[in-house]
């Protein structure tokens, strides 16, 4: 929760609460975080801004039914190109709520310099910095075209499937002795969660494995895995289970390098390895990348040793 800088809600002298913005569904555990926050918040005076971008390449949102002050889209991943072409989508009334105390270029009609005075462009254009993606921009419709021939519906049933799937294969992958080779963050089933899996991979002695021998191990193999935090601390810090006065203790040190923190927090690994499904994986993938770490790490305690020192998050 935060104050929302030129946002104004509620009766006339009420004090505006500010601006919740949270995710429709988690960059790291893939949890689903219920759509109805959205009213729940706005009764109570906050303007809300859904991060939707994890949750519409396999999920309808349907905004006639919920209603976000803003939305943040992604088009790279709903349908894979163009990569840097995104959406917020404001509502007319809460673009119009918004007091931007600054510019940039091509959101104004006019400026003076000396009389430090400018007028804004109408709408939408007075957000929008600098020159359009014009080029990419027709892409997202062409992308949506495809999507829409598909059908959401499919999609959402295709990736569903897999990550069941995935679930499934990594629950029985175990070590002679019984022992897990895997600890999934997030839920274990399909309740409320979409098709991004976070986990990090347990050598025999039951430790974390570093999240650096499994990209190399898997990039030897043909496997692009993403590893590291996912730009999202906080549910990195919450996986590790970290408490507040150690994370408070080490942002007070002088540290010189990502190992020497890690190593105040007393963490084995940078984060951990996330494995996403959308339109275009298939039930192969998944079988690879099990085969892979039943091959790779059963019954073996992998060192670190050669490994390039992290450079960051």
């Amino acid at each position: 929760l935060g104050r929302g800088p030129g946002l104004r809600r509620g009766r006339v002298g009420e004090r505006p609460h500010g601006l919740l913005a949270y995710p429709a569904q988690s960059n790291f555990t893939g949890v689903q975080h219920p759509l109805t926050w959205i009213a729940a918040a706005q009764a109570r005076g906050y303007d809300v801004l859904l991060d939707a971008a994890a949750y519409v390449p396999a999920n309808t949102l349907d905004l006639s039914l919920y209603h976000p002050d803003f939305t943040v889209v992604s088009w790279y991943k709903v349908f894979g190109h163009p990569t840097g072409v995104g959406s917020l989508i404001a509502r007319r009334d809460a673009l119009a709520r918004l007091r931007r105390p600054w510019f940039s270029g091509g959101t104004i009609y006019a400026v003076s310099a000396q009389a430090q005075w400018h007028v804004l462009a109408d709408d939408e254009a007075a957000f929008e910095d600098g020159t359009v993606n014009f080029l990419s921009v027709p892409d997202v419709t062409a992308g949506l075209e495809w999507i829409d021939n598909i059908g959401m519906d499919r999609v959402h049933a295709h990736v569903t499937a897999l990550t069941g799937q995935l679930l499934a294969g990594l629950c029985q992958l175990r070590h002679s002795d019984g022992s897990p080779m895997v600890r999934t963050y997030g839920p274990v089933d399909l309740v409320a969660r979409g098709g991004t899996v976070a986990l990090n991979l347990l050598g025999a002695d039951g430790r974390v494995i570093d999240e650096r021998v499994v990209t190399r191990d898997s990039a030897r193999r043909g496997i692009s895995l993403r590893t590291g935090c996912f730009c999202n601390p906080g549910a990195g810090e919450a996986a590790f289970a970290l408490p507040p006065r150690r994370l408070r203790s080490a942002a007070r040190r002088q540290v010189a390098s990502l190992e020497e923190y890690l190593e105040l927090l007393r963490l084995p690994s940078a984060g951990a390895v996330r494995i996403s499904l959308g339109l275009s994986s298939q039930p192969r993938d998944i079988e690879t990348f099990l085969t892979f770490v039943r091959e790779t790490y059963r019954d073996r305690v992998p060192g670190a040793a050669g490994l390039e020192a992290r450079a960051g998050c």
